[in-house]
């Protein structure tokens, strides 16, 4: 196995068991980081890096997903926030829209 073959199956060992680390979590965001494109796709490979190229592929694609999905739940929070500041404001200005 070559050292970026090793690399990337610690990354994806990594990426299958780690919730969005805290650290990415700003006050009301969370960052969704999108995956690099495989280099190994812009050049012609060899016979032999054909199967590193694959991992690489694999890898991106589940990378592409978590993406997806990352993206999709920090949409709907988003929306969600942004329903309830609304909520509020239109509260204050006119105490008739509140929930009780």
């Amino acid at each position: 196995m070559s050292m970026c073959s090793a690399a990337l199956a610690t990354a994806a060992a990594f990426l299958t068991s780690v919730q969005p680390l805290a650290a990415q979590a700003i006050r009301g965001f969370t960052y969704c980081a999108p995956p690099a494109r495989p280099s190994c796709i812009e050049t012609s490979a060899a016979a032999l890096a054909m199967a590193a190229c694959d991992e690489e592929m694999q890898l991106f694609t589940k990378m592409v997903f978590r993406y997806r999905e990352c993206l999709e739940r920090e949409t709907e929070r988003a929306v969600r926030e942004a329903n309830d500041a609304i909520e509020i404001w239109r509260c204050r200005l006119d105490e008739t829209k509140c929930r009780n």
